[in-house]
């Protein structure tokens, strides 16, 4: 039975394995340098953008996460997101029920957007995210190199409705806009 939960420091050497899949497969991310279990606990530590895993049996079989999308004010409720499976559960269904957590945990935290950029070629995770509401918003052609190739990467996005509230303008902005 697939358990979605929070990670844990304990989970950071299980979490830079199948990253460490993802990045020898050279199926899912423009990386190529492997993870430390280092790396992924600061990664765990960060409150403000949460890191899920899948477990069966207590074993982690997959991961999801929200990072930073940019640094400027007027994003602050975009997050970027990541889910990579380990291979041998691929196909299982851990993917789409990690992703569908994340969007929770987005929505609990603020988040009114999320977005990802996914290699064309990567039509599990594509469907994942189709099934899950996200919308293709274009191609970025070309957009890196990995092992001497230029890759292009499909956009994906979803809105998250419920924290897509206005916000009031601010007390100078309304000033010159009445002038």
């Amino acid at each position: 039975m697939i358990e979605i939960r929070p990670a844990s420091l304990a989970d950071a050497a299980a979490i830079a394995a199948i990253y460490n899949q993802g990045i020898a497969a050279r199926s899912a991310t423009f990386e190529v340098v492997p993870r430390r279990s280092e790396d992924i606990e600061q990664r765990i530590a960060d409150p403000q953008y949460p890191v899920l895993v899948a477990t069966n049996g207590g074993t982690v079989a997959g991961w999801a996460g929200l990072s930073s999308y940019r640094p400027r004010e007027c994003y602050a409720g975009i997050a970027e997101f990541s889910f990579y499976v380990e291979a041998a559960s691929r196909g299982r269904g851990y993917g789409k029920q990690l992703l569908q957590a994340l969007i929770v945990a987005a929505r609990e935290r603020g988040f009114w957007k999320l977005v990802s950029r996914i290699f064309p070629f990567n039509e599990a995770s594509l469907t994942a995210c189709r099934a899950l509401g996200f919308r293709e918003v274009g191609i970025y052609e070309k957009h890196g190199q990995l092992d001497g190739h230029w890759l292009d990467v499909v956009i994906v996005e979803r809105l998250i409705p419920e924290n897509l509230a206005t916000p009031p303008v601010a007390a100078g902005a309304a000033a010159v806009l009445s002038e």
